[in-house]
Formats: structure tokens, C-alpha cells, sequence
């Protein structure tokens, strides 16, 4: 089965416009057409559109997605360069995600200090609590961003 443009964008969510950017980035090289011209799309193609989407969320760049769809055009003989790049944006995302974990203790942490305050009527309510009023999560987190400087990047 094929799809237009149109097709695509509705199964997708993409906008006509993201599809017809990728298209002429050039991430569709074998793309098939019509006889009257209309960019025909199949199954593969659009979860190609997927793994586009995907890689972009993970950080990769307009241009090393194409390098990536080139080196799969070339075939087998770029397996190593594939894994490589893929074992990279790994690592990268396993880095941002710890740093991101990092950040939603600390968000929330700043959440039940502000509900706490709020209930009380004043943030100086914190600092007459008794530290067995001050939920041992909270406590944990609270005395991590003591520790640890990651924390000033959120």
C-alpha cells in the first residue's frame, strides 16, 4: 500500500511540512513517485519516518541522520559505523537521563517545599521544622543538592 504526503501526515502526526523538509534534506533517497509526480510512501518509509523522529529526540543532527540513511543505502560494509554512532547516542542518552532523574528530585523536592510553605502561609516555615517533620525522601534529596554541583544545570 502507498501513501501520499497527506496519508503520512495524518498516521504520523508530522506536519506536510516536516515531511517535505525530510524529503528534500534528502532522508528518502529512493522515495517512488506517481506518474503525475506525487511522492508515494509505503510501510518502510514510514517507519523510517519513526526512526527519524526517534534519532532526533536523541539529539542527532539533520546531518547525521542522512550520513546514517547513507551508510544503510551502502550496505553491510558500514555495520561497525552504524553501531558506532547508535553505542554513542546510547551513552549520551543514559548520561542526559541520569542528569534528568538529577533534576526531577530536585524539582521535586522545590514542589514540596513550596506546598509546605504554602500550607504554613511562609517559606520560613523550613526553617523551624524539625527534621522529623521533613519527609526522609525530601530529607535525601534535600542534602544530595548540598552535594552535588550537577544540580546548579537544572
Amino acid at each position: 500500500m502507498f501513501y501520499t504526503v497527506k496519508d503520512v501526515s495524518e498516521k504520523t502526526s508530522l506536519t506536510p511540512y516536516t515531511i517535505r523538509y525530510y524529503l528534500k534534506e534528502g532522508l528518502f533517497p529512493f522515495i517512488e513517485r506517481d506518474s503525475n509526480g506525487t511522492r508515494l510512501f509505503c510501510d518502510t518509509d514510514i517507519e523510517t519516518l519513526y526512526m527519524i523522529e526517534c534519532m532526533k529526540h536523541c539529539g542527532m543532527t539533520i546531518r547525521e541522520i542522512k550520513q546514517y540513511i547513507q551508510w544503510l543505502a551502502e550496505g553491510d560494509q558500514n555495520i561497525d559505523k552504524c553501531l558506532n554512532l547508535f553505542q554513542k547516542k546510547k551513552q549520551d542518552l543514559e548520561e542526559k537521563m541520569k542528569l534528568l532523574a538529577e533534576c526531577q528530585e530536585a524539582v521535586d523536592y522545590k514542589v514540596w517545599y513550596y506546598e509546605t510553605a504554602k500550607k504554613a502561609g511562609t517559606i520560613s516555615v523550613h526553617d523551624s521544622m524539625p527534621a522529623d517533620e521533613i519527609p526522609a525522601t525530601m530529607s535525601a534529596i534535600r542534602s544530595r543538592m548540598k552535594h552535588v554541583t550537577r544540580l546548579t544545570n537544572c
